[in-house]
């Protein structure tokens, strides 16, 4: 895998802790932008990060699988489907802030 130039990453807030913690314990979440867009989730609407999943270790896959399918109560492999066709989203709420190593990014 090559790795990126120039990365971003997400902040997991207090709740984002209590749902991704075990996944992501030091906070700090790979995205593929430190600018959040808008998705239409099952749940509507939402601000979302994408997750940046190429930057995370496979034991944090296996974590994060655990704990999306306890959570949507899915099998791994519907799971794995929909993350493979669409990515993964991290609702904007989860978080309180976002960073990046680009610094032309503030010039």
């Amino acid at each position: 895998m090559k790795e990126r130039r120039f990365k971003h990453w997400a902040y997991l807030n207090e709740e984002g802790m209590k749902m991704f913690g075990a996944v992501f314990p030091d906070r700090k979440v790979p995205v593929l932008s430190m600018i959040w867009s808008v998705a239409t989730l099952p749940i509507g609407d939402q601000e979302i990060f994408m997750v940046y999943l190429e930057e995370l270790t496979d034991e944090q896959i296996e974590t994060l699988f655990e704990v999306l399918v306890e959570k949507f109560q899915a099998p791994r492999e519907d799971i794995e489907k929909h993350i493979k066709e669409d990515g993964l989203p991290l609702r904007r709420e989860l978080t309180n802030g976002s960073g990046t190593n680009h610094p032309g990014l503030f010039i």
